[in-house]
């Protein structure tokens, strides 16, 4: 019996989470161009082959863990940074890195069910507020910042996907073992992977539409400095604090669900030892 079915629509909500990970702090990259949508979406479309392999591989396991945990500190690094930048004084150091890091402590240590719990209310909101980001600044979109008018350069191209390897095709192979780990179905897994693809490409969107890829590009966090553009009538709205809170929880999620596979993957290892000696 799976218990975690009733939980299958939870982890479309954790796998929208995870997906925009740190991905929503810092894409699109540095030396991003027009090519930078295709790019992503070549990314994303070498993923789901992927995702197949690890739903059918049992040997792939190994090296996923250890993509885990690479996955795990950088998105804490990136976090970290992110922080440090934007919203760290000289005397606010300690106690806003400790809002962040006992939660992640916290959650390392829960079970599957609550952290899907969790992910459900936090995804809800999550989502909601990229909308509504996205649809505030619409008025200042300029949809030619995405048209290309030529065939793309094969060397270009390669520089624009390379980048979202790291940030959407290696973290979905490690969602992919998580999901496998907890018995979700593979129609399950695969609507979570788009739905959370889906989110990160309004993310992005949001900025190259708005200052343009190469601009963004150059930019140390482009969706923050979006969001800071946000208006209503002549007046400029700092609605930050919002943005923040999504910064934070999928950081959390990120980090809690590579944990989780590195401790499911290492346990699990051991229980087949003990018994293939038996």
């Amino acid at each position: 019996m799976n218990k975690l079915k009733p939980f299958s629509h939870h982890f479309v909500w954790l796998s929208c989470l995870f997906i925009l990970g740190s991905g929503i702090i810092n894409l699109p990259f540095a030396f991003a161009d027009k090519l930078t949508f295709l790019g992503f979406l070549i990314a994303f479309l070498i993923a789901i082959p992927l995702t197949f392999a690890v739903i059918k591989l049992d040997f792939l396991r190994l090296p996923i863990l250890l993509l885990a945990l690479y996955l795990a500190a950088d998105a804490l690094v990136i976090f970290l940074k992110f922080i440090e930048y934007t919203l760290l004084g000289s005397r606010q150091n300690f106690w806003i890195l400790l809002l962040f890091i006992l939660p992640l402590i916290y959650f390392c240590f829960r079970k599957p069910p609550e952290i899907f719990n969790f992910s459900l209310i936090c995804g809800l909101l999550c989502g909601l507020l990229l909308i509504f980001f996205f649809f505030a600044t619409f008025k200042d979109f300029n949809f030619k910042n995405i048209y290309i008018y030529s065939l793309p350069n094969v060397k270009n191209l390669f520089y624009q996907t390379v980048p979202y390897i790291k940030t959407v095709t290696l973290p979905i192979v490690v969602l992919t073992l998580f999901a496998k780990q907890n018995n979700i179905g593979t129609a399950v897994t695969l609507s979570g992977i788009f739905s959370g693809a889906a989110l990160l490409v309004i993310s992005i969107l949001n900025s190259v539409l708005l200052f343009g890829a190469e601009m963004a590009g150059e930019l140390s966090y482009p969706y923050a400095n979006a969001i800071s553009t946000v208006t209503f009538g002549n007046l400029f709205s700092r609605l930050d604090g919002f943005s923040y809170f999504i910064y934070f929880v999928t950081a959390i999620i990120k980090i809690t669900v590579c944990v989780e596979v590195v401790k499911r993957q290492i346990g699990g290892l051991t229980l087949r030892e003990v018994i293939s000696k038996r």
